[in-house]
């Protein structure tokens, strides 16, 4: 989470059930929004090159904003040079290709119109040679080539508190937000938005394998990868499971058989590629964050720590939570009450950033206050604005806090009828900078490298180096069997659990 004008990364998850899917509408309303219109706008006109690209411009700000990118400079230049490779073998003019990734801890990878490709992070985790890498990309690029848009858009509605008026919501939740609150949109959570047909997935492999190919890569690698991702979903289970890219990309009894078919027919061109040993290729990925990425913001049970920017807030106790790149946002378990955190910028006056805003309220929305008062958090001054709106079921108040803390100015967010007030009174009192023991005690799972002893097993590497992740799991990422014997010197990836460091 960082501040409210400008987003950075997503991490969503379906482990919350009926609030896993609030959440998503919430969080991805603008980008659900925006593919429904492409896809109206497509089946009316049919798109061009040119407008692919304009909506694809578009989009790439909402990826950003909504989703997040991952900065890891030496993964992402390994990135550039691999789809670099394969757009030229492509050499269409009217594409321009482009290759990221993406914060997100799900394996995913996903086009955008025009050219914009994005890798997650726990998509990069499962490779095991760049000829899998290369048959990803290469399979996303067939999407943007022919056009694929989205088919489906499951619609939903926000129950509750969050039917308010547009008018009271894009003044004074804010453009940003209020866009988000009333969007009857239900996304796949973490997941991108478009759903592709079954017969749109064989052509992107068909001629994705064949790109590979022509680039110097091995067909059959996709397949690989494919069953790979099986794998993955599979091992998770119940609240731990991940959304499955195969909610977006279908995967069929015959799909890996007919890449396997289809890349028997194919002859690789003799080219080098970009990491010439799994020792370069495994150096790229090294030390990339791996499941939860803790310099966005962790969650210890409802106290959300952010360790880079240096502050803490505990939320109410048994109310569901989720870091998004705009905000914290916290909610009642049955939807009654939802409570915002971001950052509106640098540090400013509260009373006087507070002043501003009910003005615009008064003029745009030409409603008023039912209180604004100064207050502190702590020992820093603040401003809290209070409205009622009784247009919903239930009259429900919003509140608005600014606190100048730290050199930010943090904005609070509350929605909740009378019962919950104090809720998020308590809430918001406990927003203060995190102690030096409370930042130290922050930590995350990174990808590591390390080199295994002659004739030793997983389970005893494992052991060994310190592995969060379990033997098999271990096999998993790194194409092995569980029960194999290791050479010496051989590389395999692990998951290691380390402090973050602002």
């Amino acid at each position: 989470m960082i501040r409210i004008s400008y987003l950075h990364s997503l991490r969503a998850h379906h482990k919350n059930g009926r609030y896993g899917n609030f959440i998503a509408r919430v969080a991805f309303a603008p980008l659900a929004t925006w593919m429904l219109a492409v896809s109206a706008q497509a089946q009316l006109f049919g798109p061009s090159a040119t407008s692919d690209l304009q909506q694809g411009a578009e989009v790439a700000k909402l990826v950003e904003q909504q989703i997040g990118l991952y900065s890891a400079p030496k993964t992402e230049a390994y990135l550039r040079e691999v789809g670099g490779r394969l757009a030229a073998t492509v050499n269409d003019p009217r594409w321009q290709f482009s290759f990221q990734i993406v914060n997100q801890s799900e394996p995913n990878a996903f086009a955008i119109p025009g050219g914009g490709i994005y890798v997650s992070r726990g998509r990069l985790a499962l490779v095991t040679r760049e000829d899998e890498l290369a048959g990803v990309l290469a399979h996303e690029m067939a999407h943007v080539t022919q056009r694929h848009s989205a088919k489906e858009q499951r619609q939903g509605f926000l129950p509750g508190l969050l039917s308010l008026p547009g008018n009271v919501v894009g003044n004074v939740v804010g453009e940003d937000l209020g866009a988000l609150i009333n969007a009857p949109i239900d996304t796949v959570g973490g997941a991108w938005l478009s759903h592709y047909s079954r017969s749109q997935e064989s052509e992107s492999d068909r001629l994705g394998i064949r790109t590979a190919a022509q680039t110097g890569y091995d067909p059959i690698a996709l397949a690989d990868m494919l069953r790979r991702l099986e794998q993955d979903v599979a091992s998770q289970t119940g609240e731990e499971r991940r959304f499955s890219i195969f909610d977006s990309h279908p995967m069929t009894d015959t799909r890996l058989k007919d890449i396997q078919s289809q890349s028997a027919a194919l002859t690789p061109a003799t080219k080098p590629r970009v990491a010439p040993d799994t020792a370069v290729l495994f150096a790229k990925l090294d030390g990339i964050w791996w499941g939860e990425n803790p310099d966005e913001g962790v969650f210890r049970k409802n106290q959300f720590l952010q360790p880079t920017i240096g502050f803490t807030l505990t939320f109410p106790a048994g109310w569901k939570h989720q870091n998004t790149p705009q905000y914290v946002i916290s909610a009642h378990p049955q939807q009654e009450a939802a409570l915002l955190l971001g950052i509106a910028g640098a540090a400013a006056d509260p009373e006087a950033t507070g002043q501003k805003f009910i003005e615009k309220m008064r003029t745009q929305a030409r409603v008023e206050p039912v209180s604004s008062r100064e207050t502190s958090v702590g020992e820093f001054p603040a401003l809290v604005v209070t409205y009622l709106v009784r247009s919903g079921r239930t009259p429900t108040y919003l509140h608005f806090a600014w606190v100048a803390m730290g050199g930010k100015t943090y904005q609070l967010i509350g929605l909740a009828p009378e019962k919950h007030r104090e809720a998020l009174r308590n809430a918001a009192l406990s927003l203060r900078p995190l102690t030096d023991v409370e930042r130290g005690a922050v930590t995350g799972t990174r990808l590591r490298v390390v080199a295994a002893k002659q004739g030793e097993r997983l389970e005893d590497l494992s052991a060994r180096t310190g592995n969060a992740w379990s033997p098999a799991y271990t096999a998993l990422v790194n194409g092995l069997k569980a029960e194999a014997e290791l050479s010496r010197g051989q590389l395999v990836k692990i998951a290691r659990t380390e402090p973050v460091r602002p």
